[in-house]
């Protein structure tokens, strides 16, 4: 079930907003994987197809689907790797999970941002892809970011 920013009003989050692609199975199972840390942190999961998340970030539904988002409560709407990296942060540094560790750590190395950057683009690109077979990629999409 999802349900809208605004439904949220007792559940207001601390720190913002992670919104996910919920069309995507990739994205949904691991949004159910970490959902325990990241709310604990003070962050809520939001699916991108609910009307108040495709209304808040000012960028096209192309843009908003095809990475995660994080809204931060003072209105910041940061994307991609380093919203990953801004959920990893959030976290409360005594409870937080290896993953959020390792993302910390890489993105304060030389270079490191940019490698995540570049990793997270790879992933979100074939996020859809299943034993092959890619829904929103052609394979010319993916040369092109094997490109970059």
């Amino acid at each position: 079930m999802h349900t809208e920013m605004s439904d949220n009003v007792d559940r207001q989050p601390e720190r913002g907003w992670v919104l996910y692609d919920a069309n995507c199975s990739f994205c949904t199972a691991l949004m159910a994987r970490t959902k325990a840390a990241i709310e604990a942190g003070g962050f809520r999961y939001e699916p991108l197809q609910t009307a108040s998340a495709r209304h808040r970030p000012a960028c096209s539904e192309e843009q908003l689907l095809s990475e995660m988002h994080v809204l931060t409560v003072d209105g910041r709407v940061i994307g991609g790797a380093d919203a990953l990296v801004y959920v990893a942060r959030g976290l409360n540094a005594r409870h937080r999970p290896w993953w959020s560790w390792l993302l910390v750590v890489v993105s304060k190395a030389p270079l490191g941002m940019p490698v995540l950057r570049r990793a997270y683009r790879w992933v979100a690109v074939r996020r859809h892809c299943r034993q092959g077979v890619c829904r929103l990629t052609t394979p010319e999409d993916t040369k092109k970011e094997e490109k970059r």
